[in-house]
């Protein structure tokens, strides 16, 4: 018989699987806007030029910077930075779960925050939302532990102030006990110096790389573009039933990889066994709040959290934003294993082999798709082959994206009223337009289908389909 292998050598079997796993999945184009700009900031940190944009993801951007110079690899450096957050993730849910991961219960968690769909696209992708699950989960753990030690705050709150500058929008998540030790903690002011060390370490060189008063007119700038123009709250997009659509089909689709209409059979498998094991997790939070009553804090967290990204973030169009939600998933599901599964039911064995299954099926399709370029970069890639260097028509990020990938051509934002009046009065014989913004030309154009340019939407929302059509003066 086999002996069973320690703690220790679990956790170092599963830090190499997903260094080796992430890195042979790492992607080598740019998929998307957001991408773009974390792309750009690994040769030219200049939030002016918002590589990247407000509030400028110092320590990520640090971190990657550094790990680029070594392996020389933009697509290996942040999948390298994803798969060390994948295992943080596991690890600190295990530990927040009272579960260790040499025993089937363990195996189960790691097995299901691993294969998660969304997690393992955003340990591939160039942006840092992971790294600030990963610390965000960090921070949960020992500001919640029931413990509490003093060191174990103070250490967390040295990494609230870190993730400030990873992932700003995640604060709201460990907001509740963030405060609660401020006030009640009788050691309060150590843990406000502590976070304060946490974020002068990222703040003040940030101020002297970009300036005091340009950071102010940056940061102003973002904040109130964020709530009033570009970011996707419930102020700009105020449909709240599409709102309300776009979140469940978030956590749920995106998520979770669960069923919603138009996507494979699989999807219904692991949507049926995800129930029956939530449902039995439900079940269990009475017998785990016997020995930790912690966990009530980590809900008000989340729900705290959903409120947050409900009306503040853009959820209608970047599903990326509900990942902390899973925090609350990948607890009841596994608590649901710890008290109510039983490795000698049939039945249970069967839900448990035929989720996984599904669940490695429905990733492995995704992460394989994601290798292939997105529509917008086999749009570029083909404005490129075929040299246009005619005149372009499209919106401000599309142009962007094509600009700094080199395509040549005179650009025209449908945005921008004066261009479009200047341009339908040129007498320009030929024009590509990309998107359909065909109203703006039809008094002085022939519009004319072009091409389409598409990708699997559960890989990446953004720009998933991209039509373009050919201008001709009548």
């Amino acid at each position: 018989m086999f002996k069973k292998i320690t703690e220790n050598q679990s956790y170092s079997i599963l830090f190499v699987a997903c260094v080796i796993s992430r890195i042979a999945t790492s992607i080598y184009y740019i998929e998307d806007i957001d991408s773009l700009r974390f792309y750009l900031s690994l040769d030219d940190y200049n939030l002016s030029r918002l590589q990247p944009h407000f509030p400028g993801y110092p320590v990520f951007c640090f971190i990657a910077t550094l790990l680029f110079l070594i392996i020389d690899s933009k697509g290996a450096t942040f999948s390298l930075i994803g798969a060390v957050s994948v295992f943080v993730i596991i690890y600190y849910i295990l530990k927040i779960s009272k579960i260790k991961i040499n025993n089937r219960v363990g195996i189960f968690c790691s097995f299901l925050i691993f294969f998660n769909p969304l997690i393992w696209l955003m340990s591939n992708r160039y942006m840092p939302d992971l790294m600030g699950f990963a610390l965000a989960i960090v921070c949960l753990y020992y500001l919640t532990e029931r413990r509490n030690r003093t060191k174990n705050l103070i250490c967390g709150f040295i990494i609230i102030g870190l993730l400030s500058g990873v992932r700003l929008s995640y604060i709201p998540l460990i907001i509740i006990p963030f405060i609660n030790h401020l006030i009640f903690h009788k050691q309060r002011v150590y843990l406000f110096i502590s976070f304060i060390i946490g974020l002068l370490i990222w703040f003040l060189p940030l101020i002297l790389i970009t300036g005091y008063e340009d950071l102010y007119i940056l940061a102003n700038k973002q904040f109130i573009g964020h709530f009033t123009d570009f970011g996707g709250t419930f102020i700009t997009e105020n449909n709240l039933y599409i709102r309300f659509v776009s979140f469940l089909k978030s956590i749920w689709a995106d998520g979770l990889g669960g069923y919603w209409p138009g996507r494979a059979w699989q999807t219904m498998i692991l949507s049926i066994s995800y129930i029956y094991f939530i449902y039995f997790g439900i079940r269990g939070i009475k017998n785990h709040l016997k020995n930790d009553e912690n966990l009530v804090i980590i809900i008000y967290c989340v729900v705290l959290y959903m409120l947050w990204v409900f009306f503040f973030q853009n959820i209608v169009y970047k599903s990326r934003h509900i990942m902390p939600i899973l925090i609350l998933i990948f607890i009841l599901v596994t608590i649901g294993q710890k008290y109510f599964s039983d490795s000698k039911q049939i039945f249970f064995n069967i839900s448990s082999l035929l989720f996984f299954v599904a669940l490695i099926t429905i990733t492995s399709n995704l992460v394989i798709q994601h290798k292939n370029p997105t529509a917008i970069s086999k749009l570029k890639d083909s404005l490129l082959y075929e040299h246009y260097g005619i005149t372009i028509i499209s919106t401000p990020l599309i142009n962007y994206y094509l600009k700094r990938h080199g395509v040549k051509g005179d650009f025209i934002s449908v945005e921008d009223n004066e261009q479009i009046i200047t341009f339908n009065s040129s007498g320009k014989d030929l024009a590509l337009l990309i998107g359909s913004f065909e109203n703006l030309f039809n008094n002085n154009y022939r519009v004319n289908y072009d091409s389409t340019y598409f990708h699997n939407p559960y890989v990446n929302r953004m720009w998933s389909a991209i039509e373009t059509f050919k201008l001709e003066k009548k």
